[in-house]
């Protein structure tokens, strides 16, 4: 990791420019919302392997000091949204060195002519899994991840071409930058023409072109997208949507690649339970690649409870490296939740996951099992507690415990908005 000093003085450009609108902007007019909340919360935490070894398991507790802000600003031209986090872990037994993080969210829309012409930006800065394949923030406060800081800022028009249709025509720069980590910097230019035309009450139809130029570490490609979809609200709440497209990338080092993407779903509320079903092929955010292909297939069913809510899903994905066109991994996830509002200040949740990787290596862990509960309870004053267990278990094999990693958590956290 580097220090915090090295990171700060990486060039930003993105998160400078929407910091430059967002000063630029004139004082709160008449009828302009603010609100400014500062945060602070306090946790320890006790881990019986903080480095998810399968041995010389070691165990610490890690107190977490998180103090923070949150700010929003709402304006009839001008609306935004800021978070940011600081974070000291400290590990009492010296398992690791105390660390000091930062976690930031920003986004801001502008309308610069009245319903014509828009501004929008984002940046965030956050932690992500360095497997594509598996995300392990939630379950390891430092292992297989990456400071991620992307920032995105877009100008674009609103064309209205009629009551029913509208053409939206705009440039977005999005920079995408990992710290510490062999993790692969990426800009890119785009261009990008989205139509959309709505011909009945509940049927919304759409297509689009974009041509992307994208620069990284190791390699520049250009890429063109085209694609058309639909949107239908068959009854209510109940919807049926689809797209499909193509992607055609032209690599720097001569390669040329062409493939196919859709997305298509169907969704049914039965007031007693809402199911969905979808399928999709997308560009994945992977940190380690240039360009990785995800397709994926998932079905979801959710009962909403009185007071909560219970729902099991189940999804298989594949990774393709499009530049090479070699095929990464696959992965097959089972999950299920539990939500229960015991009163209005006390929540009960439950979570269980179960999921299997193909192997990039001999050593990888194939089968991975995780478990949580928690309990969190809301006092006066804007103070809030909450204590929860996980149970992490990786696997060579699906009957054997031989040589698993196995990991307890026990978390107790407490929170205060001023």
């Amino acid at each position: 990791m580097k220090p915090l000093t090295e990171k700060l003085s990486k060039p930003m450009l993105v998160p400078a420019a929407i910091i430059c609108v967002l000063l630029a902007a004139p004082r709160p007019a008449p009828g302009a919302e603010f609100h400014f909340a500062p945060t602070l919360g306090v946790s320890e935490e006790f881990n019986d392997n903080i480095e998810n070894t399968a041995a010389h398991r070691q165990s610490d507790f890690i107190t977490r000091l998180q103090p923070g802000a949150a700010a929003t600003y709402r304006a009839r031209s001008l609306n935004g949204e800021l978070s940011y986090n600081f974070d000291y872990q400290n590990y009492a037994r010296g398992s690791r060195q105390n660390e000091k993080n930062h976690f930031l969210a920003l986004r801001f829309s502008s309308e610069l002519v009245d319903n014509f012409f828009f501004l929008e930006g984002s940046d965030t800065l956050s932690r992500v899994s360095l497997d594509v394949a598996r995300d392990v923030t939630a379950e390891s406060l430092f292992a297989n991840q990456t400071d991620q800081n992307k920032g995105s800022f877009s100008p674009y028009l609103l064309w209205r071409l009629g009551s029913q249709t509208t053409l939206k025509t705009g440039y977005r720069f999005t920079d995408t930058s990992y710290w510490g980590t062999p993790g692969i910097d990426k800009r890119e230019h785009r261009g990008f023409a989205d139509l959309s035309h709505e011909p009945a009450a509940r049927l919304h139809l759409s297509a689009g072109y974009g041509y992307a130029r994208v620069s990284t570490d190791l390699v520049d490609y250009d890429q063109h997208d085209l694609s058309s979809g639909l949107k239908y609200e068959y009854a209510e709440k109940s919807f049926l949507y689809g797209g499909v497209g193509n992607s055609w990338q032209s690599f720097s080092d001569t390669r040329r690649v062409s493939n196919l993407f859709w997305h298509a779903g169907i969704s049914r509320d039965f007031s007693s339970i809402l199911a969905t079903l979808e399928t999709r092929v997308q560009y994945a955010d992977d940190p380690l690649t240039v360009s990785t292909k995800e397709t994926s297939y998932s079905a979801t069913l959710e009962k909403p409870l009185l007071h909560g809510a219970l729902g099991i899903s189940t999804s298989y994905a594949k990774f393709r490296d499009t530049r090479v066109g070699a095929l990464d991994r696959r992965r097959a996830v089972v999950s299920g939740f539990a939500r229960y509002e015991m009163s209005p200040r006390l929540n009960l949740s439950l979570g269980l996951t179960g999921d299997k990787v193909s192997r990039a290596a001999l050593a990888d862990y194939p089968y991975h099992f995780s478990g949580t509960a928690g309990v969190s309870y809301g006092f006066n004053y804007d103070v809030s507690a909450s204590l929860n267990y996980s149970y992490i278990d990786y696997r060579h094999d699906f009957e054997s415990g031989r040589e698993e990693k196995r990991t307890n958590r026990v978390i107790f956290a407490l929170r205060k908005v001023f």
